[in-house]
């Protein structure tokens, strides 16, 4: 780690090159510190009162998961065509104050943005840099929306305040902890995996256990992955050299050998490969190259496009075709602005709002290996609580092509869907996603944008891993699901290990026997009800089942 004081010089050399508005009235604060506020540095922290967490099974979601809108501060450091893109394709939110929002209205109509789709958030800021400061939403038990607010890490005051600002005018609860962070240095897979480097430990001075534990009352964060920095930058913020792009999919930046950051990037982008994704497989990491000038990771991902920055080198085409393999189906949209830097780009200066009402769809793929039995495919659904579902279909299709089948989902309780795909011959090839829908005229699907995008998919064999409830597999669960009072399984005598997560991807029982013995969970005082998920392994392989608790308090 590198120390603090490193990183406090390198941002304040940073800012010493000035930046001005794209309006060009405003010369804007850098994205580090300036000269002045390393004297301030004392007023980072007890700027607002802490309040309690919210409610156990918080989540927070992923940036790639549905987002009504992007928000950005006038006067601007991202250009117009951004903007008028934005505004045609979702509402575009403008950070202003009461004094200057004629002029942005009539600024952004000259250039042409959409204003029907354009909205203002009157408010004081210090700086451009939204996503430092902007709000983190996170989604609670019941479905609702709340955000996140914690002490911005630099001394601008009005800056602070605009997760509790935003959440007052529109409604929304703020869930408020005293820890020094920065959404730069922060990405979420949404499953409860989160990413930082450890700049936040070395901005907080309570021990790292207390971070962690920080991250998980206030997000639902149950693995908080933090890293060494590898770049030899000012910042040390993550999104400046990775962006998680699914929850099993990641792009690290890729710097020729020459440049001093190759070899740690190159080193953690093989950590990561390592390191199990919350789909229970090791993350899928993508590299795309860059000649040290170019940060192509910090953009945007807005729904199904990613705004991608480009420098106009030789560099852009091979990088847009990188975003292209990860995400095939998305819009890669790019964007060029003379102020971005390779630390400093597109992502750095907008956020997106994540949609208030969003239906969600949680399912872990099967395994890619499977017998020829069939195979039950299970997800958890849930509209916001204003809404009902009126769709829950799996979609199945055999051999890499052609038409898919589509099964209406059956209804478990507890918000758990089930569906079957027939069994098939050894070698066969099956692909799958899942949708549902609402009587809000929202829409989603698991993977997200499917059939568009990627689906799921295995092979069958002679030999594979059922699903739980199949006695090939020789486990079954012995109490009903939903159940009130305790989970039990039985292993069929073989020695099998247990470990029980809550929704937001938290471990919250460990369990195992050797052989007879029956495996049993029964939730502690005070564990609230809703949805949980038993994995299992055993005889080397691990399966999973999503589990309904009705009888805690909420």
């Amino acid at each position: 780690m590198k120390p603090l004081v490193f990183i406090i010089v390198m941002a304040l050399c940073r800012s010493l090159f000035a930046e001005w508005s794209v309006c060009g009235t405003e010369e804007l604060l850098p994205i580090g510190f300036t000269a002045e506020e390393l004297t301030r540095l004392h007023e980072i922290g007890g700027r607002f009162e802490p309040t309690s967490p919210p409610p156990a099974g918080v989540r927070n979601p992923a940036e790639s998961e549905a987002a009504t809108g992007v928000m950005v501060r006038w006067p601007l450091g991202v250009p117009y065509s951004f903007l008028v893109s934005v505004s045609n394709n979702t509402h575009l939110w403008v950070i202003v104050t009461s004094s200057q929002q004629s002029t942005a209205y009539s600024s952004l109509q000259n250039a042409g943005v959409n204003m029907t789709n354009t909205g203002f958030i009157i408010a004081g800021t210090n700086t451009i840099w939204v996503r430092d400061y902007g709000p983190w939403f996170i989604t609670l038990p019941d479905g609702t929306q709340g955000i996140f607010n914690y002490e911005y890490n630099r001394p601008r005051p009005l800056d602070n305040q605009i997760p509790i600002v935003i959440g007052n005018a529109w409604g929304i609860p703020v869930y408020s902890s005293s820890i020094v962070h920065t959404g730069g240095n922060y990405m979420s897979s949404g499953l409860g995996e989160s990413m930082s480097t450890d700049l936040v430990y070395a901005e907080n001075d309570q021990p790292d256990t207390w971070v962690d534990q920080q991250m998980n009352d206030y997000l639902g964060v149950g693995t908080y992955s933090v890293f060494p920095d590898p770049q030899q930058s000012y910042i040390d913020h993550i999104d400046c050299w990775s962006k998680i792009l699914a929850p099993d999919r990641i792009m690290v930046l890729q710097m020729p050998p020459s440049h001093p950051d190759y070899a740690a990037l190159e080193a953690v982008a093989n950590l990561m490969s390592t390191m199990e994704s919350p789909y229970g497989h090791p993350w899928q990491v993508y590299r795309v190259y860059s000649g040290g000038t170019e940060g192509y990771v910090n953009g945007l991902l807005h729904n199904d496009t990613y705004y991608m920055p480009i420098w106009n080198t030789g560099n852009d085409p091979a990088a847009i075709a990188a975003f292209q393999a990860a995400l095939p189906g998305y819009n890669i949209t790019t964007v060029y602005y003379s102020g971005f830097a390779n630390t400093d780009a597109l992502h750095c200066r907008t956020r997106n709002v994540m949609d208030r009402y969003a239906l969600w769809i949680n399912h872990t793929p099967v395994n890619q290996e499977q017998g020829t039995a069939p195979v039950t495919i299970e997800a958890f659904i849930r509209p916001h609580p204003d809404n009902t579902l009126t769709g829950h279909n799996l979609h199945y299709r055999t051999g890499g092509a052609g038409t898919f089948a589509t099964v209406v989902m059956n209804s478990m309780g507890g918000g758990i869907y089930q569906a079957q795909i027939p069994g098939f011959a050894g070698g066969t090839q099956v692909q799958y996603y899942i949708t549902a829908s609402d009587n809000s005229g929202r829409s989603t699907a698991h993977p997200l944008h499917a059939p568009g995008t990627w689906f799921h998919s295995y092979t069958t064999g002679g030999t594979g891993i059922d699903n739980l409830g199949n006695p090939s597999l020789g486990v079954t669960m012995l109490s009903p699901n939903p159940f009130s009072g305790s989970m039990e399984f039985a292993t069929g005598g073989r020695a099998v290990v247990m470990r029980v997560f809550d929704a937001s991807g938290r471990l919250v029982h460990q369990a195992s026997t050797p052989g007879e013995a029956i495996l049993q969970w029964t939730p502690g005082t005070g564990a609230p009800s809703g949805v949980y998920f038993a994995v299992l392994e055993l005889d080397g392989n691990t399966v999973s089942r999503s589990v309904v608790y009705l009888g805690g308090s909420n």
